[in-house]
């Protein structure tokens, strides 16, 4: 039996799909933060369980997008 996700993870989602595409127009230290937050939030979801291949792919996306914030902030010191 598949479970499907709730709409407030599907909401995230697509949270998180605008913010990635309005990144890629206007990149900025506060926008990849934002995304951070919400991969923290997909991550810590209770329905991130119901496909283990999104668990893998989001932490590597907070990695990136980690990297990305910290990357950032060097090189606007």
């Amino acid at each position: 039996m598949c479970l499907k996700a709730s709409s407030e993870f599907i909401q995230l989602e697509s949270w998180l799909t605008i913010l990635i595409l309005t990144y890629r127009e206007h990149p900025n230290c506060g926008l990849a933060k934002t995304i951070n937050y919400y991969l923290n939030r997909l991550l810590h979801h209770d329905d991130i369980g119901f496909d283990g291949n999104k668990r893998c792919d989001y932490l590597s996306m907070q990695k990136f997008w980690h990297w990305q914030v910290n990357n950032l902030l060097l090189n606007n010191s």
